[in-house]
């Protein structure tokens, strides 16, 4: 009798081929200062003096002043 019909293989593309190469990458800082000066700010200061100095990136300060006062009343 007659052979039997082949059966052929399906067909597969070949892989894509590699990316290129990335681009260059490059990032400037630049240039940053954080100094902070008090030259004769408490020449003269009379009474109470609050001085405050923060040179931080992103710094808070927080001040307070406390009185307190003894009064004599009557001879």
């Amino acid at each position: 009798g007659a052979g039997g019909a082949g059966t052929g293989g399906a067909g597969m593309g070949a892989a894509g081929g590699a990316g290129g190469a990335g681009g260059t990458s490059y990032a400037d800082a630049g240039s940053f200062d954080m100094s902070n000066q008090m030259n004769g700010t408490a020449v003269g200061a009379a009474g109470i003096a609050v001085l405050a100095q923060n040179s931080g990136a992103a710094a808070l300060v927080q001040q307070s002043v406390n009185v307190q006062a003894n009064l004599t009343v009557g001879p």
